[in-house]
């Protein structure tokens, strides 16, 4: 069955399913390239550092990169959490995030972008919650 045909079946069950109120609520984007994680936020918070290079995370196994391909950094705003958390904004264009061992993630323009690193929990572990390695 045809993409186009899976997502036109979707958008039917949706508009029976669920109320109106519900269906006018904004969509939240996720997506995940490897062991980052992308998704929409609607306010970013405040006390950012400004971030001038476009690498988003180095996999400590491979030494491979996550890194924005399109547009140029000084094309968009791009800031970083004291969590490691980036947050970037393209006003003009969709942002392509390329990797050497995983496709090519293209994320919506003109929307506040939160790029994290995938977390594991071990209740048994020593150290409860760590980051994904890549």
């Amino acid at each position: 069955m045809g993409n186009c045909l899976i997502g036109f079946l979707l958008e039917s069950v949706i508009l029976l399913v669920f109320p109106q109120e519900i269906r006018q609520k904004e969509f939240i984007m996720q997506a995940r390239q490897g062991d980052i994680f992308f998704k929409t936020v609607k306010n970013v918070p405040k006390n950012l550092k400004k971030k001038t290079d476009n690498i988003l995370a180095y996999g400590e196994v491979t030494g491979h990169s996550h890194k924005i391909m399109s547009p140029s950094i000084s094309e968009m705003e791009s800031f970083v959490d004291e969590n490691g958390d980036i947050y970037v904004l393209s006003p003009n264009s969709e942002i392509r995030i390329g990797h050497d061992e995983h496709d090519v993630i293209v994320l919506p323009k003109n929307e506040w972008i939160c790029v994290s690193r995938q977390r594991e929990f071990d209740v048994l572990a020593v150290e409860k919650e760590r980051k994904v390695a890549d």
